[in-house]
């Protein structure tokens, strides 16, 4: 990882799939292989633990490892050469059981599978504090108006709140199913090298059972060299939680602009900066949100273009996989932890969040006025009036609830409109009572 790379803030998640830790997984795997063919009584017992001590004792420099599995075409034939040669050291016969039965792929899918465990778990609790605290941003600011864009332009008024409670339902969501995909993705690769598993005769099943349950991974019950569907489809589940905590930070980022001024950032010394601009205070936290996930897209659509995997086992498509699933996993984690920054030390400004309201002359509430004059005038003609009254509005600075009253004297196709009606329809407080009561209804509803 170079110095760019690790200014994104995604260095605080290398351990996730670090040398060392893919080097444990692989050490785990071969242990546990040896354990699972002493369960079917295929090696004596003795000799798994001998194997699985030595996996454990073993060290390699790992990039003298990475340059023997470059020139033997993968890491893994490397990592066993290598482990073989410590283990005949100290027990030849171990040393000729080592990976028995296994392939350089059946080693390296599993030890991958093993490190995103972790990777999931770290991204569970990253994303769950982003959802906790756009549920307290729900709870504060439920009644909290502030304007709906559309189209990045003012539509009408909502609640800081119920976008607060869709952040969180949106990222509860994801997490919902990335769990469901896990469930199938995380499990066992063991097929040997065809993927029957002919070298252990009948007892294939029964050690593939048993290396899942040693590892604590799923048995899929079969093969997975060249079947990918269920292991991308978490990568791609993965990637719909990235898009969501971008669209969350991006939201967040347009309203911190200093013309906006609806939310501000969690102050933190020296962030946030300029190198020459002393009154600036940029958005940092929105900005390594959205840098993380920007490269996630490219990454998920590589790893669906490696899906046709030619027969047994492909050339080059699994291959591909190793390098790109790891940088997916460790940009989501940190993307999570920057957003749940971010949402938990969030200032909101419900002052300015009305000011911003109030600035547009009253021409936000447009339609429900055009919605009563429907009546007397007739749908398109009511449209077409606001539509002017509003450019006027804006325009002279009148507000549009005075030019309404004005266009109501003036045309006599409007005398029977009733002029409180038309007033009620510039109050903002049942546009943030209906807000509220859909943050109410967003944050009880059942969550699968």
């Amino acid at each position: 990882m170079n110095l760019l790379e690790r200014a994104s803030g995604v260095a605080h998640f290398d351990t996730l799939f670090s040398d060392a830790a893919f080097l444990s997984a692989m050490a785990q795997f071969e242990g546990a292989l040896a354990g699972a063919q002493a369960d079917a009584d295929l090696i004596d017992p003795s000799v798994a633990q001998v194997i699985a001590q030595a996996a454990t004792d073993f060290t390699v420099e790992a990039a003298a490892l990475a340059e023997r599995g470059a020139h033997a075409g993968s890491l893994g034939i490397a990592y066993v050469s290598a482990l073989r040669a410590h283990l005949g050291a100290r027990d030849t016969t171990a040393a000729s059981l080592l990976h028995q039965g296994s392939t350089s792929q059946d080693l390296l899918d599993t030890a991958m599978v093993l490190c995103t465990r972790e990777a999931l778990a770290t991204l569970e609790q990253g994303s769950s504090a982003a959802a906790e605290a756009c549920h307290a941003l729900a709870l504060a600011h439920g009644h909290t108006p502030v304007l709906a864009r559309t189209l990045l332009q003012p539509a009408g008024i909502t609640s800081f709140g119920f976008k607060a409670a869709q952040w969180r339902l949106a990222i509860v969501k994801c997490q919902q199913r990335i769990a469901h995909t896990a469930q199938d993705a995380l499990a066992v690769a063991l097929g040997g090298a065809t993927g029957n598993l002919a070298a252990y005769g009948e007892h294939g099943a029964a050690v593939r059972a048993a290396l899942a349950r040693r590892l604590g991974v799923r048995d899929p019950g079969g093969t997975w060299h060249t079947l990918r569907h269920p292991w991308i489809a978490l990568a791609c589940d993965t990637a719909l939680l990235c898009g969501t905590l971008g669209k969350i930070a991006q939201d967040l980022a347009l309203m911190a602009q200093f013309e906006v001024g609806e939310v501000e950032e969690p102050a933190a010394e020296g962030r946030g900066g300029s190198s020459a601009m002393p009154h600036k205070q940029n958005p940092v936290l929105s900005l390594r949100v959205l840098t993380l996930v920007q490269p996630v897209p490219g990454w998920t659509a590589n790893l669906l273009a490696a899906m046709p995997q030619a027969h047994e086992r492909a050339l080059g498509g699994w291959q591909a996989e190793l390098a790109q699933i790891p940088e997916l996993f460790r940009h989501a984690c940190a993307a999570a932890h920057a957003l749940g920054e971010l949402l938990a030390g969030l200032v909101v400004q419900p002052q300015r969040c009305l000011r911003n309201i109030e600035a547009l002359g009253g021409v936000i509430f447009a339609e429900p006025v055009a919605t009563l004059l429907a009546a007397p005038m007739g749908k398109a003609a009511a449209q077409a009036l606001l539509a002017d009254l509003s450019r006027r509005a804006l325009a002279t600075g009148v507000p549009l609830r005075d030019l309404v009253h004005g266009a109501l004297a003036a045309d006599p196709r409007l005398a029977s409109v009733d002029r409180a009606a038309v007033d009620a329809c510039f109050d903002i407080a049942p546009a943030t009572r209906a807000a509220g009561a859909q943050v109410a209804a967003l944050l009880a509803a059942p969550q699968s």
